[in-house]
């Protein structure tokens, strides 16, 4: 790998120094700068549900089965032009991309921090966006809608032909055939099923992979990685967990994080105690009374609600009992801060790719003494 990185570099010195017109010149840096970011070695380190084998030609990606470790989907990523002669059924991908699909808005909140926010041209209700100048070129048509809720435009994605579609699990369905045909490549996204917030976060470097960002995902998320850890530190002095309250009724349900969850490791790293079930990922649906028999005194609440609130008054008109919660008479009633006008909550967009900022309104929530002069990001203490 040294060899080649040295052959490339030696390339690149190459171009600037050849004569010829602008764009040869243009298209000559362009490709020598993508072939040094292709053979940057990418490796997963948090992450769980994926994995990248580095090949001198090609990169092996590999999207696992979360609890199972079966191999779900698998994907050759090689240089644009240069397709590798292997004989395999996993799909190949030509690389960089050049556009983005998105069948879910959770997708594109790691685009700005690749630097990526022009690829994308199509998502599922994009007037969910969050993110400002996305949103904008939402507004200005620059990004088509193919879907809503659980169901995608086949025949607009097929029109907006881009040449990656990344969807959930569940949204994958027979219909990707006709999309693979087309030419649009569709990949599997689950970085929500991983086990902390930093092994979500890491799933920024698929994109990077996707279009020849890796260097940049690689030194963005070593950037967060560290934040987080320095946020980490912060509370580890700390004499004892804090008993918290985490969500909230959903008609009727309350649903308890397990022991494997990104929320329950995102609480025990912010030295916050709240019960979770023994096993898996997947929430425990309990009723009220469970919930209030438990939690009735903790201090702080904590959860993300589909309305946009901003007041205590309107969190609690949404249950005659939430006011028999402590943390509710005592007003330190915290959920996840929207967008004013347009889109939905960055809890869900931005969030995942920025844990240590999670992290920060966690312990700013809790234990506003460490950190006097931090504004919340993704949190706000509802007003009275």
């Amino acid at each position: 790998m040294k060899k080649i990185l040295s052959l490339l570099i030696a390339l690149v010195l190459l171009a600037s120094c050849t004569g010829g017109t602008k764009g040869q010149s243009s298209a000559t840096d362009s490709l020598v700068a993508d072939s040094v970011d292709f053979a940057f070695p990418v490796t997963f380190t948090h992450a769980e549900w994926v994995q990248v084998t580095n090949h001198p030609g090609y990169k092996e990606l590999l999207i696992l089965m979360p609890g199972s470790r079966d191999t779900l989907e698998r994907y050759i990523l090689y240089p644009r032009g240069r397709k590798p002669a292997l004989e395999t059924q996993a799909q190949l991908i030509p690389i960089p991309a050049r556009t983005l699909g998105c069948l879910s808005t959770t997708d594109v909140g790691v685009l700005p921090i690749l630097g990526l926010r022009d690829v994308l041209v199509a998502c599922s209700e994009p007037s969910n966006i969050n993110d400002s100048l996305l949103h904008q070129r939402f507004v200005s048509g620059q990004i088509a809608n193919i879907g809503q809720g659980m169901g995608r435009n086949v025949e607009q994605i097929l029109a907006t032909h881009p040449d990656v579609l990344l969807q959930s699990m569940s949204e994958s369905t027979e219909q990707d055939k006709e999309l693979i045909r087309a030419g649009i490549s569709t990949l599997t996204i689950h970085n929500w099923q991983e086990g902390s917030l930093l092994a979500r976060a890491e799933w920024l470097k698929v994109v990077g992979l996707l279009f020849g960002r890796n260097q940049v995902a690689d030194s963005a998320f070593r950037s967060i990685e560290s934040e987080y850890r320095a946020a980490c530190d912060l509370v580890r002095a700390e004499p004892e967990e804090l008993p918290i309250l985490y969500g909230l009724d959903y008609q009727g349900v309350w649903y308890i994080p397990s022991e494997d969850s990104y929320v329950t490791s995102m609480l025990r790293d912010a030295k916050l105690r709240y019960e979770a079930t023994p096993s898996g990922v997947v929430s425990e649906p309990v009723g009220f009374e469970y919930v209030f028999s438990r939690h009735r005194h903790a201090k702080t609440w904590i959860c993300v609600t589909p309305q946009r609130l901003t007041r205590l008054g309107e969190f609690l008109a949404l249950s005659d009992r939430y006011g028999h919660f402590d943390a509710a008479q005592t007003g330190s009633v915290w959920v996840d801060r929207k967008t004013e006008g347009y889109g939905s909550s960055d809890f869900w967009e931005g969030a995942p790719y920025r844990p240590h900022l999670i992290l920060k309104d966690l312990i700013k929530a809790t234990r506003p003494h460490l950190l006097p002069h931090y504004s919340p990001t993704y949190f706000l203490r509802l007003e009275r």
